[in-house]
């Protein structure tokens, strides 16, 4: 069989071959090697030397029956974590490749060479991933920072409350590699009450039609397994949503450091925008457990224009990234593809703590839509 983005081993499979001893963590690091040939450009820091000697070290404490849940694992960590986040891994027995570039210059893996109306770029943490050369990493903004979140690589991207996050090739390895760094998700014990909003907070938002199917398709499935499933657009005023415009592109650090530089005179304006927004985002949750957004507005489309004329849009735009302002746990997770095959995604975002909910969420979504076809 040629070898496909669906036939690469995620962070579950991979512990279990492990667990067997059908590999070892040397093997598993050669093939990294094979794949790194041709995708060491998505990596600013590459450190093939210390791997093998993680790898030696892990093959060692699996023959004498050490089980650890990222023991001997190929992972990466993006290069805008702090090199805490670097250390943190490869004390779990991780076999870390190195850094991964978190810059969006690097061409989408799941769109096919001729699809060139729409060619938005992707973090080079995206293709390490989707290209098998790891089989997750630790990054900052893990959903997707820019134009193609996680899902639109066919990847899910999980972020935790705070920002750091983990790019994996399924629901079941983000958990995995969650668990194994010690991070809480555990789902509540409860019905939950899904929010599914189609309109967004900025004033210029449009979803097009394949992506709101997608997200309709998503709460009809949704509406079989939890609690209830409601519409939930955000209710805010138009002078409300213009005084988000500005933010949406930025998170909890930019807008922390644009504080820091904003002249004395106006940092009460700032605060009190802040503070406006906070409560403007916090009542986007009211009464849900969990909203359901598309992962952008949308593949690329023909809009006519008076005369008969037709402009081709090529260009995707993020859909309302709440959880970059708000810094609230989110997922991205492919949810759907368009009529060319490129990959729709959805983006899930919860309150504060209810990681496990939003894990269980975008399991229901995976599994059930057959995201992660397997061979």
């Amino acid at each position: 069989m040629a070898e496909t983005p669906v036939c690469y081993p995620g962070a579950v499979e991979q512990a279990r071959l492990l667990a067997r001893g059908t590999t070892t963590a040397a093997e598993l690091l050669a093939t990294a090697e094979h794949r790194l040939n041709s995708s060491k450009h998505v990596f600013t820091d590459v450190d093939l030397a210390a791997a093998r000697r993680s790898a030696r070290d892990a093959d060692r404490r699996l023959a004498e029956g050490e089980r650890g849940v990222l023991l001997g694992l190929p992972l990466a960590v993006e290069d805008s974590l702090p090199r805490s986040a670097f250390d943190a891994l490869a004390a779990t027995g991780a076999v870390v490749i190195g850094r991964t570039s978190s810059l969006e210059r690097h061409r989408n893996p799941m769109i096919g060479l001729a699809a060139t109306a729409l060619d938005p770029r992707v973090s080079g943490t995206a293709v390490a991933v989707a290209t098998g050369v790891v089989s997750a990493a630790l990054a900052r903004r893990a959903p997707g920072a820019g134009q193609v979140p996680a899902g639109g690589v066919g990847l899910v991207g999980f972020q935790a409350s705070g920002g750091s996050g983990v790019v994996a090739r399924s629901v079941a390895d983000v958990a995995h590699v969650v668990g194994g760094i010690g991070w809480a998700a555990a789902p509540a014990d409860r019905p939950l009450r899904i929010g599914v909003s189609l309109r967004g907070l900025s004033v210029t938002t449009r979803t097009r039609a394949p992506m709101r199917r997608v997200v309709e398709d998503v709460a009809a499935l949704l509406s079989l397994h939890v609690g209830e499933v409601v519409d939930h657009d955000p209710h805010l005023a138009g002078e409300s949503r213009l005084l988000l415009a500005p933010h949406l592109a930025a998170g909890p650090r930019e807008l922390a450091l644009l504080d820091r530089w904003v002249p004395r005179p106006f940092k009460g304006v700032c605060r009190s925008m802040r503070a406006a927004e906070r409560v403007m985002l916090n009542h986007m949750f009211t009464g849900v457990d969990v909203l359901v957004t598309p992962g952008h507005t949308g593949p690329p489309e023909a809009v006519p224009l008076p005369g008969g004329v037709l402009v081709r849009t090529g260009a995707t735009t993020p859909f309302s990234p709440l959880w970059r302002v708000s810094g609230y746990p989110a997922v991205s997770v492919h949810a759907g593809s368009d009529a060319d095959g490129n990959p729709l995604p959805v983006t899930l975002i919860a309150v504060p703590g209810a990681e496990g909910d939003l894990l269980g969420v975008a399991r229901i979504i995976e599994e059930e839509r057959g995201a992660h076809r397997r061979p």
